[in-house]
């Protein structure tokens, strides 16, 4: 199965007490409202743990005497100890907390900065070099030509999520964005999609195996 948006608007749709028609076929069949309520849901979800599906490395050649270099779109990764995952030819890049006090000089990486969206290395590479960055993506999915989205827009529009999570991460979005819709927590439907978004959820930080499941949130 392919989650595409197509698939979980009709879906939510299809919920109790949703004011929308289930049948859309289109893009301009569906409404707004919806649409974002489906992305608002992925959003919380996705951003509430570090799902192992989520995770990515980018890869940068070093080029000597040039120093900064694009960052990834997402969230660099931390190892145990809190030290953020970037490494040149292997060896761990520390943070460089006053780049402003550095002296300029050539030579062997050891310390890496941001710039205005882009990762500077300390000192300037003097020759070529591997530099990893270990990251979570903020990509969430792709569109029908193949190009990586950040949010669900078209019909064709597809979830990127291993076919293994897909049933469970569709009822966790799908309980999510029933559970936002409801204005009032004394709603006689609230309770009833709050325990259903808190099990649904609860299943699929389980079963994505990530690292620290204990630390979910709570809706």
């Amino acid at each position: 199965m392919t989650l595409t948006l197509l698939d979980l608007y009709n879906t939510a749709a299809s919920q109790e007490w949703a004011m929308y028609d289930n049948d859309a076929a289109t893009t301009s069949e569906m409404e707004d409202s919806l649409v974002l309520a489906l992305n608002k849901a992925i959003h919380e979800i996705y951003s509430s743990h570090d799902f192992p599906f989520r995770e990515r490395t980018h890869v940068i050649i070093t080029i000597p005497k040039v120093d900064a270099y694009d960052m990834p779109t997402g969230m660099i990764k931390r190892d145990k100890n809190g030290d953020h995952i970037v490494k040149y030819n292997s060896s761990t890049l520390l943070l460089i907390e006053n780049p402003s006090e550095l002296i300029s000089q050539y030579g062997i990486p050891k310390g890496f900065y941001v710039r205005n969206d882009q990762l500077v290395l300390y000192p300037t590479p003097a020759v070529k070099g591997l530099v990893t960055i270990d990251y979570y993506t903020l990509v969430i999915g792709e569109s029908a030509s193949g190009e990586e989205i950040y949010s669900l827009k078209n019909a064709n529009d597809v979830l990127t999520v291993p076919a293994y999570l897909e049933e469970l991460i569709k009822e966790a979005i799908i309980t999510r964005t029933m559970l936002n819709s409801i204005a009032s927590e004394t709603d006689e439907n609230y309770s009833a999609y709050k325990k259903q978004a808190d099990k649904a959820y609860k299943l699929l930080v389980k079963y994505s195996k990530g690292v620290m499941a204990e630390k979910y949130i709570r809706f």
